[in-house]
């Protein structure tokens, strides 16, 4: 009994201590912000703001994208950090605009005007961050819109580029074609007309509009994005590609959303070969029909189901996943409209036989979590083909034969996506305004 009175060693006082001063220390988003801010780029901070910050917080965002960087960058982001923290803004009430600030920091010095001089437009985050990146850096105010709707976004993997260093570069009135790692050669004309791409596209696609303005054939965007020219880097095959484009352009009456199909089975021949014939490194579509490709290109999807003679394909038949967290849909008069998500390749092959899609494809993807593939029904009729990305977009919808959707699909589609708060991408929203 005697223990109970016994004191405790000092060390074990210490740790008591310094344990309920943690305890009563004031939480990291309750202190002002220049204290976060110091704390923040301070050696203590970085031991133990894991502890203090709330998982999805700006400052905790900021520490994330700051982890690993040299010491001087961080001199510098924390000189602009600071000054930000000053005015009045709600640049950092927002988490996600903190690779933004990180990158503002980055190019603070090769800024053209001063940060003193600049006044919030509004309250809203994204706008002020729009005009705070055209204050200090576009000093001509030609930076095209896509470019400046980029700042702060990782380099696309496709090309490596960093859009917030391709804008300070066209702010400080250098040409585009000089901007270094370009994954290609631009003439003057190509780097004019990538200037006038669409406010959302990214450089690859800025790149693709600028291919086919060239042509004339810019209405093709959509189309193009879709295909294997939307999706591989830029390279050699870019010319195969667009003399495919070329036959759709002729056919007009031929629906031109099967050219990424019809690109697809190029790439297949050139590549990977058939099953009776081997890779064709010189394929090419000189001296063929439109009609003649659209018909092995039906072929080879129809053959995606067959197999069953194959011994693999019986471990095929067992493939399924558990699919991306997005309810399906159910509407209608009677549940006359479904739309539910397919989570084996069974299902995948029987979609692609209906369908006389390439959806099959999908599996590995699908099993990797990286698309969700949906079918919409009407009266039990399957009608449309759906790919959700895992961040809850809409990637892409297809009819039969790769049809576009008519006015009543995209009205029963748009009423999905509303329900569980599904963006889609720009592609997607053109086809429904298109028949609104």
């Amino acid at each position: 009994m005697a223990n109970r009175h016994k004191p405790l060693p000092w060390r074990v006082r210490v740790a008591q201590a310094a344990d309920v001063a943690l305890a009563q220390r004031p939480t990291w988003e309750k202190w002002p912000l220049p204290r976060q801010l110091n704390f923040l780029f301070s050696a203590e901070g970085q031991v133990e703001i894991s502890r203090l910050t709330q998982p999805h917080s700006v400052l905790a965002e900021l520490h994330r994208h700051l982890s690993g960087r040299p010491a001087d960058e961080h001199g510098r982001i924390a000189h602009l950090l600071r000054q930000l923290a000053q005015r009045r803004t709600a640049l950092f009430a927002r988490p996600e605009l903190a690779p933004a600030l990180v990158q503002l920091g980055l190019h603070y010095p090769r800024r053209r005007r001063e940060l003193a001089d600049w006044q919030p437009p509004s309250k809203n985050a994204f706008r002020q961050l729009d005009s705070l990146v055209r204050h200090l850096f576009d000093g001509f105010g030609d930076v095209p819109a896509w470019v400046r709707h980029r700042w702060g976004q990782a380099p696309d993997g496709r090309n490596g580029l960093c859009p917030s260093a391709l804008l300070v570069h066209l702010g400080s009135g250098q040409p585009l074609r000089s901007f270094a790692g370009l994954p290609g050669r631009l003439s003057k004309r190509q780097a004019h007309l990538m200037q006038q791409a669409p406010a959302g596209c990214t450089f690859h696609e800025a790149y693709r509009y600028a291919q086919l303005a060239e042509r004339g054939a810019s209405e093709y965007l959509g189309v193009v994005l879709a295909s294997p020219l939307g999706r591989l880097p830029v390279g050699d095959d870019d010319d195969l590609y667009l003399a495919v484009l070329d036959l759709f352009r002729v056919e007009t009456e031929v629906d031109a959303w099967q050219f990424g199909l019809v690109c697809d089975y190029v790439r297949l021949r050139r590549y990977q070969g058939t099953a009776t014939e081997p890779p064709q490194p010189g394929f090419s579509v000189r001296g063929r029909s439109l009609a003649s490709l659209l018909a092995h290109t039906a072929r080879w999807q129809r053959s995606l189901g067959r197999g069953r003679a194959n011994p693999h394909f019986s471990q095929l038949l067992d493939a399924t996943w558990p699919g991306l967290p997005v309810p399906g849909f159910v509407g209608g008069a009677g549940d006359w409209v479904r739309i539910r998500q397919l989570l084996s390749y069974p299902e995948l092959l029987e979609e692609g036989q209906q369908m006389q899609h390439c959806v099959a494809s999908f599996r590995q993807r699908c099993q990797r979590g990286q698309a969700g593939i949906y079918s919409l029904t009407l009266g039990g009729a399957r009608k449309l083909t759906l790919q959700l990305s895992p961040e809850r977009r809409l990637v892409q919808v297809r009819g039969k034969h790769n049809r576009a959707p008519t006015a009543e699909e995209c009205g029963w589609v748009l009423s999905w996506l509303t329900q569980e708060g599904i963006t889609a991408i720009d592609r997607v929203w053109d086809q429904y305004y298109a028949l609104a």
